[in-house]
């Protein structure tokens, strides 16, 4: 048993002082056999209302139904509790806090109900998923509470993890279209790397080495896995190749796999456009969400460009390879991205070399949430490098490193 800590015990103990004190101006003005009567009932009945309640927590029982599925954002899910009183009084209050993460909110995050004798009483809260990622939802806290509202049981048996889970909620993709710089220094990022016979690994962010193609203005309804991207992006505008198809060239979209949300400040987010209407505490989770949703952004665009994408995402074996071909393979991704969660801590790969020479072409794009000092130093050495061609292409994007700048202005700096 526990004194509960609420505001609202300053007006129960209020009221309750101003009863005894009734009882006692009774009990000497106007009758002092009954008014001592009263007297001694109130000022037993905290000490009866507390006894009571604890003989009623081993009578009460929680069930629990949850509705815990997979969400798009914006869609909702319910957790509903059956509260069973098994006594033949009415049950003290009983108090339920619901949990939730800025992934997704409670509308009504705690309630209080009595139940009647034998009988039970439903309760239900709302979840509505806001950001993708997983979210934790459930139930905090349970308490039986005394009739007087001054001290607290918690019941015994009842698991709360039994009644609080994990719900994925999936990322969207992101609009990215097919002259953006990053799918223009993507692509000929990958045909320069498609060319290349040298063995060096680098790590550039440049546009150069135009072949000579027979080309004409780009016109609507050209495919677009006919474009010719050095051209395009050499003259300033799209062009088409009139020579005959030659093979896709191959990228590989990377999503960092750690992101020590403890080292930025998210304050200095909020006054970016970007973030209005959120609190900081939702910050993290949205840098989070930016990069997940432009990664699977960019693997759309590129894979619309004609390109062979395919997408790694660190994982407990490692990194894993999917194929990102089609709208099939980006929904595998969206349903493996829900449940995703960056690493917190430091000692994991982030640039994963080794692996991405093995693939075809050896060009990616590496989409992270936040460019710290520790990857902008791994990387420091590679980019921005002339002269040869390299074995190993990647280029970082979205650049959110510094809150001065909108994340978009950033992403369109590329």
């Amino acid at each position: 048993m526990k004194i509960r800590k609420n505001n609202n015990i300053f007006s129960g103990l209020i009221n309750y002082i101003a009863a005894v004190g009734l009882s006692v101006v009774f009990a000497l003005f106007l009758s002092g056999r009954v008014g001592w009567f009263i007297t001694a009932a109130f000022l037993c009945a905290p000490v009866l209302s507390a006894l009571l309640a604890a003989l009623f927590v081993p009578k009460i029982s929680i069930s629990c139904e949850n509705d815990f599925h997979a969400m798009c954002k914006g869609e909702g899910c319910s957790l509903t509790l059956t509260v069973s009183n098994n006594c033949f009084l009415p049950s003290p209050p009983i108090i339920i806090d619901a949990a939730d993460c800025p992934r997704a909110r409670c509308e009504q995050k705690g309630c209080t109900v009595s139940v009647m004798p034998f009988s039970a009483e439903k309760v239900s809260f709302e979840y509505t998923a806001r950001i993708c990622g997983p979210a934790k939802i459930g139930v905090m806290n349970i308490a039986v509470a005394d009739y007087f509202g001054i001290f607290e049981f918690t019941p015994k048996g009842i698991s709360l993890e039994s009644m609080s889970g994990i719900v994925p909620v999936i990322p969207d993709i992101a609009e990215i279209s097919g002259d953006s710089p990053v799918v223009l220094s993507s692509v000929t990022a990958a045909e320069l790397a498609d060319d290349s016979e040298e063995t060096s690994e680098s790590f550039v962010n440049t546009f150069g080495g135009f072949p000579g193609y027979d080309i004409r203005e780009y016109f609507p309804g050209d495919p677009l896995k006919r474009i010719n991207w050095k051209q395009s992006a050499k003259k300033g505008k799209l062009f088409v190749r009139l020579d005959d198809e030659k093979e896709c060239s191959s990228l590989t979209v990377v999503l960092d796999s750690t992101f020590i949300s403890s080292e930025i400040f998210p304050p200095a987010y909020l006054e970016l456009k970007e973030f209005s209407g959120f609190s900081g505490e939702d910050v993290t989770f949205l840098l989070a969400q930016y990069a997940a949703e432009a990664s699977l952004g960019t693997a759309a665009a590129l894979t619309e460009a004609g390109c062979n994408v395919s997408y790694m995402l660190y994982g407990k074996d490692g990194w894993i390879t999917y194929p990102a071909a089609d709208e099939n393979d980006l929904s595998v991704l969206r349903t493996e991205l829900s449940s995703y969660s960056f690493c917190e801590k430091r000692g994991i790969s982030r640039l994963p070399v080794e692996e991405l020479l093995q693939q075809k072409g050896s060009a990616a794009v590496f989409c992270t949430p936040y460019l710290d000092e520790e990857l902008a130093e791994t990387a420091a050495p590679y980019i921005g490098q002339s002269g040869g061609k390299s074995a190993l292409t990647v280029i970082v994007y979205p650049i959110a490193a510094s809150p001065k700048v909108s994340i978009k202005e950033a992403a369109d700096n590329v």
